[in-house]
């Protein structure tokens, strides 16, 4: 078990939100992801989403820090993005119920790692 401190926090929050920019850049050509067509953002967001549960299970298992603040830290960063490109999506007139379908899914589970008593 590693230690509790501020950096393991901070690495996995790095990581939240650096491997799906990092999945753009490598494979849809561009790492920020509101320049990201529809599709393309919506696999950007599901790997956003397994890059998150992965990183959980890693902590929860590898690490003494606490799932259920980093799943909160998670949680927030998770609506703030989701409810950006909302907004974003809403001003261009374009669709966004997957979105929407994949954040309640996404904070559900977040919620769900939060409440998770070992």
């Amino acid at each position: 078990m590693v230690s509790t401190n501020k950096t393991s926090y901070l690495l996995s929050i790095a990581g939240y939100l650096l491997l799906p920019c990092l999945y753009g850049y490598l494979l849809l050509a561009d790492w920020f992801p509101y320049h990201l067509a529809g599709k393309q953002f919506l696999s950007w967001y599901f790997v956003h989403m397994v890059s998150g549960h992965l990183l959980l299970y890693l902590a929860s298992r590898y690490s003494s820090a606490r799932v259920d603040k980093l799943s909160f830290a998670f949680l927030w960063i998770t609506v703030l993005i989701s409810l950006s490109r909302m907004c974003q999506g809403l001003y261009h007139h374009k669709p966004i119920l997957y979105l929407c379908l994949l954040t309640v899914l996404h904070v559900l589970l977040l919620l769900l790692w939060s409440r998770k008593k070992e």
